[in-house]
C-alpha cells in the first residue's frame, strides 16, 4: 500500500487526476468488524486506483490488448511482435533477440546521422522518466528501474527512427550494411504498428527535436512514413492527410490518417458529429440499420456503389435519386498487412484510454454488413472501391466477417447513410421498378437494338437512292 500511495502522488505531481489521503474518502464503517471495515475501504482505494490507471498523461496512455481479444484465435500472430521490440510489453523475449542486437548498431547510426549527444538525448529522456511510467502499465514497468527504462527509451526510440529514415530515404543499403533483408524490414514495419509495441511519441519527440537531418525533418519522414502504410489504388488522387497533432503513438498517427477529419456541426445546436453520415439522435432512432443488407440486396432494390472523392473512412455518404440510390465509399485496398493494422486500431479503440468514437471499429462492422460473401467483394471491386491483393475475394470475406466478429461499433455512427437507405428501402416502388428494370433489361437492350438497326439501314438506303424533290 505504501508504494502505491508513491504511485498515487506521482501521478498527481505529473498530470494524473490527484486525489487526497484515502481516509479522506473512507467509508463509516465503524460498528462493524475490522474484515468488513477493510472490505468497505477497498472500494475507496479500488476507485483511486482505477482513476490513477485511466488518467490521461500529456503524453497519451499506451494501453495492452483488452482481456476479451487476449484468447482469440491466433492472438500472437496479430498482437505481438514478430522481429523486434519497442517498449517494455515484449521486452527481452528470446525470439526478438535479432532485433534486439540490432538495436545499438542502429542506435549509434541516427545519433551519427543527427549529430546528437547520447548524453544529452539520455538526460532529457531521464528527466521524463515519470512521464513515461505513467504511458505503461505499472506491471510492465515496475522490474525496471529509472536507469533501465530510461536506457530503454533511448535505445528503442533511436533505433525506431532510424529504421523509418532509412525506409523513407530508400536507402536500403545501410540496412543491408547491418545484415538486414528485405523480408525483416518487412516485419519491422508491421511490428510498429502493434498496440503493445508502441513508444510514447513525447519520446520521439524529445530524441528528434534537435536533430539535424538534412532538407526533411524528422516530423515530415514520419508523415511520410505513416502515409505510405496507407495503401492507395493506383490512379487515385491522394488527398493530403489530416493528422492529428499530439499523437499518443505511431498506432494513434495511422488512425487518424485512415479516418481523415471531423465534420464541423452544420447548424448551431445540432450534435458534432464523430464523422461523416452522422446525424441528430432521432435521425438514428428513425432510421435504424433495423436489417443487414448486403451490396447484392442492395443493388437489387436499386441502391449502388460508387467511390467516394477521399480514401478517409469517414467519407461514407448515400444519395438517392427517384428509383435509385447511390452508396458512396472510400476506396480500400486489401493486402497481407490490412488484418494486423485493423485487429490493433479495433484493440486500442476497445481500451479503457482508447479513443472513444469507436471511428476504425464503426467502419469495419459497417463493412462487414455490406459483404456477405465473394460475390459481393466481386461487386465492390467492380465500382472501383476495393482493390483486392490478398487472393480470392471469399478471402476478403472471410477477412471482415472474422474481424467484426467481436467488435461492437458506435451506434450513431453513419445514422444518415443508414436511415436514407432502409428508408429507400423500405419505398417498395422502389424496388419493384428496380427488379422490372432489371430483369426487363435484356428485351429493352434488344428493341434498342433493333430500333438503331432500322435507323442505320434508313439513313443508308436515303443516302443511296435520294428521294425526289
Amino acid at each position: 500500500m505504501e508504494e502505491w500511495e508513491t504511485r498515487r502522488n506521482v501521478a498527481a505531481e505529473e498530470g494524473g487526476q490527484p486525489s487526497g489521503p484515502a481516509k479522506e474518502h473512507s467509508m463509516d464503517a465503524h460498528g462493524f468488524s475490522p474484515r468488513l471495515e477493510r472490505w468497505f475501504n477497498s472500494m475507496v482505494y479500488a476507485e483511486e486506483r482505477t482513476q490513477f490507471m485511466y488518467s490521461q498523461t500529456r503524453w497519451g496512455k499506451i494501453p495492452k490488448v483488452p482481456q476479451m481479444l487476449r484468447h482469440t484465435q491466433d492472438f500472437e500472430k496479430f498482437y505481438e511482435p514478430r522481429v523486434i521490440s519497442f517498449g517494455p510489453y515484449h521486452h527481452g523475449k528470446p525470439h526478438l533477440l535479432q532485433g534486439e542486437m540490432l538495436k545499438p548498431l542502429c542506435g549509434r547510426r541516427f545519433l551519427r546521422d543527427s549529430g546528437q549527444s547520447i548524453q544529452n538525448l539520455y538526460r532529457k529522456i531521464e528527466s521524463n522518466i515519470k512521464l513515461v511510467r505513467m504511458c505503461y502499465d505499472e506491471d510492465q514497468t515496475y522490474k525496471y528501474d529509472d536507469e533501465e527504462l530510461a536506457w530503454m527509451m533511448l535505445l528503442d526510440g533511436c533505433s525506431l527512427l532510424y529504421f523509418i529514415l532509412c525506409v523513407m530515404r530508400r536507402n536500403e543499403s545501410q540496412l543491408s550494411d547491418l545484415n538486414v533483408k528485405s523480408h525483416f524490414v518487412a516485419f519491422v514495419q508491421l511490428d510498429c504498428f502493434l498496440l503493445e509495441n508502441q513508444l510514447p511519441f513525447g519520446i520521439l519527440e524529445l530524441l528528434f527535436e534537435g536533430a539535424r537531418l538534412g532538407a526533411d525533418t524528422m516530423e515530415e519522414m514520419i508523415e511520410r512514413f505513416i502515409t505510405s502504410n496507407i495503401a492507395k489504388p493506383r490512379g487515385t488522387m491522394a488527398s493530403d492527410l489530416d493528422l492529428v497533432k499530439d499523437p499518443s503513438h505511431l498506432l494513434d498517427l495511422l488512425r487518424s490518417g485512415l479516418l481523415g477529419p471531423q465534420p464541423v456541426p452544420e447548424q448551431k445546436g445540432q450534435p458534432e458529429g464523430i464523422w461523416r453520415g452522422t446525424g441528430p439522435r432521432e435521425m438514428r432512432k428513425q432510421g435504424d440499420w433495423q436489417s443487414y443488407r448486403n451490396i447484392k440486396e442492395l443493388e437489387a432494390a436499386g441502391i449502388y456503389l460508387k467511390p467516394s472523392r477521399t480514401t478517409y473512412m469517414r467519407d461514407i455518404s448515400f444519395e438517392s435519386y427517384f428509383f435509385f440510390g447511390y452508396l458512396k465509399l472510400p476506396h480500400i485496398t486489401i493486402d497481407a498487412s490490412t488484418k494486423l493494422k485493423l485487429l490493433n486500431l479495433a484493440a486500442y479503440e476497445m481500451s479503457p484510454n482508447g479513443p472513444g468514437d469507436f471511428g476504425v471499429t464503426s467502419y469495419i462492422c459497417f463493412l462487414d454488413s455490406l459483404i456477405k460473401n465473394a460475390e459481393d467483394v466481386m461487386l465492390l471491386q467492380s465500382n472501383y472501391t476495393l482493390f483486392n491483393f490478398l487472393g480470392s475475394d471469399e478471402k476478403v470475406a472471410d477477412l471482415f466477417n472474422d474481424i467484426a466478429k467481436d467488435l461492437v461499433p458506435n451506434r450513431d455512427a453513419y445514422a444518415l447513410v443508414k436511415a436514407g437507405v432502409q428508408k429507400h428501402y423500405n419505398t417498395r416502388v422502389n424496388v419493384w421498378i428496380s427488379k422490372w428494370l432489371h430483369s426487363n433489361f435484356t428485351f429493352l437492350a434488344f428493341i434498342g437494338a433493333v430500333v438503331a438497326l432500322g435507323s442505320s439501314i434508313c439513313q443508308t438506303y436515303f443516302a443511296a437512292f435520294p428521294p425526289h424533290k
